[in-house]
């Protein structure tokens, strides 16, 4: 069932929340101690909005990283950075509220010091924040050669399926490049299906295709082809590289621990694969048949 906790990430961020009540409390405790309530004529509606508002947008980016961020070093940064930021929005939202008397001039100093050590530790995140999306861009680039069209994408693996691996290929023999097509297929899934249910299956699925993309180059192509069997396209590659890769790979998904999520014994499978070189004037319904021929016969004549 569909649940605001469930859609965000704010049951694993309490203690951010709770920071970022308290940085407001604190900043209205402090005018409403120190300071004296101004008459309503000398208030400026004006600067109430445009000051409110910078108060509110805070408050709003603070919540949306909090919604959308998993925990971690960025997100406590930038939570901390935008906290001290909105501590100092906030008093000077309540300025428009409260005067201070003389003894109370160290209101005023505060006022500005958390903003400017704020926007440093934003800065930081947000330079931590460049540096985490560009290690899943290399990740996405591994996934995808051009931009994304989820209705082709398989929402289990989060690969796109086969046909736009197909797609791809003919592009490239379009342009008289030479490429490795290789085809893994995950020995015995619909015994595991069958033990565990398809929902754990689907789930082994998916750590599977996150070992595939790892173990790939940056200029490969991962999809998932059908079933328990995943497509890769290698351009610019020798059979005895592209051999190399998908032994790492099958090592990889051999050495893979899953559990089952009633289960804390660890579950291990075994993949085969097969592999062509594909040439510019080659049929490829012809390579795949065969392909496929290949990796129907006994395991231990695969590749």
């Amino acid at each position: 069932m569909f649940t605001f906790s469930n859609a965000t990430q704010f049951r694993h961020h309490k203690v951010w929340l709770v920071f970022t009540a308290s940085v407001v409390t604190l900043a209205v405790c402090l005018a409403s101690i120190f300071g004296d309530v101004k008459e309503s004529a000398v208030i400026s509606n004006l600067d109430i909005l445009g000051e409110g508002s910078i108060v509110f947008l805070t408050l709003a980016w603070i919540l949306a990283a909090l919604a959308s961020r998993p925990p971690g070093t960025v997100t406590s940064l930038l939570t901390i950075g935008l906290g001290l930021f909105l501590f100092s929005v906030s008093l000077d939202f309540l300025d428009e509220f409260f005067h201070y008397t003389d003894e109370a001039y160290w209101i005023s100093m505060i006022e500005s010091y958390p903003a400017v050590v704020g926007m440093v530790v934003m800065t930081t995140a947000l330079y931590q924040w460049h540096l985490e999306q560009r290690a899943l861009n290399l990740q996405l680039r591994r996934r995808e050669w051009d931009f994304r069209d989820h209705d082709a994408i398989d929402p289990i693996t989060q690969l796109y399926r086969a046909e736009y691996w197909k797609a791809q290929i003919h592009k490239q023999q379009r342009s008289g490049k030479t490429a490795v097509l290789a085809i893994i297929d995950i020995n015995n899934f619909s015994v595991f299906n069958q033990k565990h249910g398809y929902t754990e299956g689907d789930r082994y699925l998916h750590d599977i295709a996150q070992l595939v993309i790892m173990n790939l180059r940056q200029q490969d192509l991962a999809c998932r082809y059908a079933g328990d069997r995943f497509a890769i396209l290698m351009p610019d590659i020798s059979p005895m590289q592209a051999d190399l890769i998908l032994s790492d790979i099958k090592a990889s998904i051999q050495h893979l621990a899953f559990r089952h999520s009633q289960n804390a014994n660890a579950i291990y499978t075994t993949a085969r694969s097969t592999q062509v070189t594909l040439l510019p004037k080659q049929r490829l319904a012809t390579v795949l048949n065969n392909m496929l021929l290949e990796l129907e016969r006994p395991h231990d004549s695969a590749a």
